[in-house]
Formats: structure tokens, C-alpha cells, sequence
């Protein structure tokens, strides 16, 4: 069964260009995609709000271009954040007078230019009973869109800038957002696994690039596999599988910059996805998103790897937490490789791997890697780890899931010396990641919820490990003020791009040594504190 979902558009004179253009290929998109039964209606605001589109059942072809016809082309005026959501509540009304559980999905660039605009309409729409959930684009996106969606059951996925060179990522966030809204998980009649979802980049002197999409035997069924991009014209797809066959041939849609495969049946093993330019363009880099879904391969309910995503956000001086699981059948996948990707305010990306492991079968770890207040937002890779990787002492073969996931907010840089691994414990005692353990919760990804823990539950005893020394913590808290510094001076000196990028990698370590728990002494201090001495004398 489909969510019913209002679409809340800022159409203010700061989504002129590339946002407007990226918001408007991603909403039809959605669109085409939605399931037949999905209702769905398009309200357009800036300082003014109107509805573009009433809530609607989709039926067929005619309704979803009356959709496609109502995703905004313009840009004007101010922004009133209040009006679009006053507006928003008020067509699904129009529609049904029980709103509970309907979905308001919020896209906005721009501060409100009106204030107090939550107060006025947050306990409205808690007695509507509605979500919000917003996409925030750029920095200057409104600060209380995070107050407004935790309110209301939402979340908030973030949106550094979108520009020409960079809308094959912007769309993909947008859409990952938006999926949010389509199904949600406790209402889907069958559930879709996320294989591969990123971008693939052909520089202009290649010619090709190969994907490896690894198929494991428990999903399979009905696969589906887009290739997005603005420049999808000038590609030549193809999706091979393991055994050398190739699949059926892509579907193009030039209104929508994609090419689309289903296959029915996917046969287990690494499939390969090959990228080719077509002649005539080996000069020009290309950008493309590569979505890569299937569904179990009905061999057992619930048999598939899952993943769950979680965030508890900064908390007095504790710096992010990221937080995965891995389940299949109901229990823990253990000794997987897990990478968190997070989109920084300044446009930059960094990883943080979630090296960090719990007997509840719990990957995390802190995020440290600042570049000052503002929105970050998160996607996480899991991978097997050869026979590392484990299943109720049975050894997994290769697998891929991968998730484009929602965002926090930093009201400040934080020393970057996460708490040890007693808080993480008490966490989990407390049931604060108790959602991502539950097979029926509504969405694979979850802001955690650290105000209200449900009630303790047991947990197993851990190793004891020697934590850091006081006097260790402390000097090491010094030495990752001066490694942020550091990397904030890289980002703003007169090097090259590429340049600034090799000294970063040469940084790469520090990350992990600052968040360690295990104790250190002088002399490894000194020598990392040399290092930083070195990079800031070629600056």
C-alpha cells in the first residue's frame, strides 16, 4: 500500500538554475516510478503558496504527465516555509480529512524570511498527525527544518550545493530522499535491497569504465538497473553476467536522462555493468549514477542481508555517532567492512569507517572529521570481508549494500576525541538503537532517538580493554585541534586542487588514530605532531 504524499516545493528566486533543473528531473523521476495507487499532489510556494496539483490517485500515463506538468520551471520571490506547509496539509485534507500518516516532503534552498514560522504551524500539523520529511539544499537551507521533522516523525536529508558539475550527485540524494516517502517499509509488499548506488565519473581520456555488482543468492528477483545521467545520449550500456551472457538491452528515456534494465532473474555471482562512450565523445568527462536494486529471491522470508542505518546527533560535548547493522534473518552479520561517506557543508566528502563493533551485532563509530558548523549528510557502504564475514558461524560469500541516507546537523566543531566504548555500551543497554533491530520498522534508516530510550534490556559482557589515560586523552585532544586546522588550512591555501588533495591523503591516518580508544604515549604524539609541521612548512 502507498503513502499518500504531498509535495512541498520552494520555488523562491534562490532556486533559480541548477537546483530548480535537478529538483525538477528528480520529481519526475519519482513520478515515473511511483506504483500505480500511489497518491500524490504538488504544492509550489515562495512568499506565496499554492497548490500546483491536487492529491491525486495515480492510474495510468495521463495523470502521471498532469504530475510532470506541475513540478516547478520558475523561480520568484521570497521564501515562506510556513505558508507551503499550512498549504501542503491543506490539499491532503482536500483529499482525505484523516491525514494520519500522509507524508509532507519539503525541498527548500533559502532561510525563512519569516520568523517563527514552527511554532506557528509544528502543533497543526502534530495534530494532523502528518511526517515531514525535507531535503535541505545548501548552507543557507533553514536551521529548523530538524527541529520541524523530529517533531513530526520526518528526517532531513542535506544538499551542499548543486551545481553544473555536480548534479548527477545532487539528483542522486534527491532521489534517495524522495524514496523515502514513495512505500513505506512496514506497508511494502515486498522489499527491495540496495546493491549499488553512486556516481561513476569517465574522464575525458577514457573510454570506458566496468561496474562490479555483486549478486548474492538470496536476492536476484527482479532486478532493476538505471543508469542516470544528463549526458546518457552519449553512452553505449551494457549489463553482463557472471557467466559472459549478455542481458537484454537498456531502455533510454531522454526526458528523464536514464537508461533502465529489469531483469527478471539474476543469476548469483559478480554481474558486470560496462559504461562506453559513444564515438565521437572520447574527449568529454562524463558523470553518471549507477542504482543498482533487487528483491529477495523468494528462497526464505526475511533471508537477505539488510542494511539499517542510524545517526545520533551531536550531544553536549559527544561528537556524532554513526551506527549500522547488518541483519540477516533476524540476526547479526558479523565481521563486514563498513564505510560511511558524509557530504561536508563546504562541498568536500570524507570517509569515516565504522570500525568499531558491539556483541549485539552494532557497527559505529564517531564522526570527527569536521570543517565547522552545518549540515552533513551520510551514505554508507557494506561489504563482506572474505571468511572474515560471518553468519551464524558460517562463512558468507561476496556481497554489496549500499544506502544514501539522511543528514545531521553540527552546531560546532567538537575536539575530535570521541567518549570509549562504555557510553556506546550504555547506549545499548538504554535500547537506544533498538530500531535497528526490528524487521517491521518503517525505514531502513533512522535518526536515533537519545531523549527518549525505551527500557534497559540485558546485554552481554564485553572484553575489558585498557582505555586511554586521562593525561594521553588530553594531549591527544590537543593534537586533533591542531590536525582540524590543519586541514581547514590545506583546504583554503593557493595549492592546486589536486595538490590540496594529496596533502589530505596524507592526513588519511589521523582519523583513526583520534578516535582509537586504545592508549597511546608521547612518543607517537610527537612523531604525528611532526607531520603536521612538515605538510604546514610546504604550505
Amino acid at each position: 500500500m502507498a503513502q499518500t504524499v504531498v509535495f512541498v516545493l520552494d520555488v523562491s528566486g534562490s532556486m533559480y538554475g541548477p537546483p530548480c533543473e535537478s529538483l525538477q528531473m528528480a520529481a519526475w523521476r519519482y513520478i515515473d516510478d511511483a506504483p500505480d495507487n500511489q497518491r500524490l499532489g504538488i504544492v509550489l510556494f515562495d512568499d506565496q503558496a499554492w497548490t500546483a496539483h491536487p492529491v491525486v490517485q495515480i492510474t495510468g500515463p495521463d495523470v502521471r504527465a498532469r504530475l510532470r506538468q506541475a513540478v516547478p520551471q520558475m523561480d520568484r520571490g521570497t521564501t515562506d516555509i510556513g505558508k507551503g506547509l499550512l498549504q501542503g496539509l491543506q490539499a491532503l485534507r482536500l483529499a482525505n480529512p484523516v491525514t494520519e500518516g500522509a507524508v509532507i516532503f519539503l525541498v527548500t534552498d533559502g532561510d525563512n524570511n519569516y520568523p517563527d514560522y514552527v511554532d506557528q504551524v509544528l502543533h497543526v500539523l502534530q495534530a494532523a498527525k502528518v511526517i515531514v520529511r525535507c531535503l535541505a539544499i545548501g548552507r543557507d537551507a533553514d536551521r529548523n527544518l530538524d527541529r520541524l521533522a523530529d517533531a513530526t516523525g520526518g528526517n532531513v536529508s542535506f544538499l551542499p550545493d548543486v551545481g553544473p558539475e555536480s548534479r548527477e550527485m545532487a539528483e542522486r540524494v534527491m532521489s534517495a530522499a524522495m524514496q523515502e516517502v514513495k512505500v513505506s517499509r512496514e506497508m511494502a509488499e515486498v522489499v527491495v535491497i540496495g546493491i549499488y548506488n553512486d556516481i561513476v565519473t569517465l574522464n575525458e581520456g577514457s573510454n570506458h569504465t566496468v561496474v562490479q555488482v555483486p549478486i548474492d543468492p538470496d536476492i536476484g528477483r527482479n532486478t532493476s538497473v538505471q543508469v542516470l545521467s544528463h549526458d546518457i545520449g552519449s553512452l553505449i550500456i551494457t549489463f553482463e553476467s557472471p557467466a559472459g551472457a549478455m542481458a537484454d538491452q537498456f531502455v533510454m528515456d531522454d526526458s528523464l536522462k536514464r537508461a533502465r534494465l529489469n531483469v527478471r532473474q539474476c543469476a548469483p555471482g559478480v554481474w558486470r555493468l560496462l559504461l562506453t562512450k559513444q564515438p565521437g565523445v572520447i574527449r568529454k568527462a562524463i558523470r553518471a549514477q549507477v542504482v543498482v536494486e533487487s528483491e529477495m529471491s523468494g528462497t526464505g522470508s526475511g533471508s537477505a542481508i539488510e542494511l539499517y542505518v542510524g545517526i545520533r546527533g551531536q550531544e553536549a560535548n559527544c561528537p556524532p555517532l554513526l551506527v549500522c547493522r547488518l541483519d540477516k534473518a533476524g540476526g547479526p552479520v558479523l565481521g563486514a567492512h563498513l564505510t560511511a561517506t558524509v557530504d561536508r557543508p563546504d562541498g568536500t566528502q570524507t570517509h569515516t569507517p565504522l570500525d568499531r563493533y558491539h556483541t549485539d551485532g552494532y557497527y559505529y563509530n564517531y564522526f570527527t572529521d569536521y570543517c565547522g558548523a552545518g549540515r552533513y549528510n551520510v551514505s554508507v557502504l557494506a561489504v563482506n570481508d572474505g571468511p572474515n564475514t560471518t553468519f551464524q558461524d558460517n562463512e558468507l560469500g561476496e556481497f554489496r549494500r549500499q544506502r544514501v541516507a539522511h543528514s545531521f546537523q553540527l552546531r560546532q566543531d567538537l575536539p575530535a576525541v570521541p567518549p570509549d566504548d562504555h557510553l556506546f555500551d550504555q547506549l545499548v543497554a538504554n535500547g537506544t538503537f533498538a530500531h535497528l533491530k526490528q524487521r517491521d520498522t518503517s525505514v531502513q534508516f533512522v535518526e536515533l532517538d537519545h531523549s527518549h530510550p525505551t527500557p534497559a534490556a540485558p546485554v552481554a559482557a564485553l572484553p575489558s580493554r585498557p582505555p586511554i589515560s586521562r593525561e594521553m586523552a588530553a594531549k591527544r585532544g590537543t593534537l586533533s585541534v591542531e590536525y582540524i586546522k590543519m586541514k581547514k588550512a590545506i583546504r583554503n591555501s593557493t595549492l592546486s586542487e589536486s595538490d590540496k588533495l594529496t596533502k589530505l591523503d596524507e592526513l588519511s591516518d589521523f582519523n583513526k588514530y583520534l578516535t582509537s580508544t586504545r592508549d597511546t604515549n608521547d612518543d607517537e604524539i610527537d612523531s604525528y605532531r611532526r607531520r603536521l609541521v612538515d605538510i604546514r612548512n610546504t604550505l
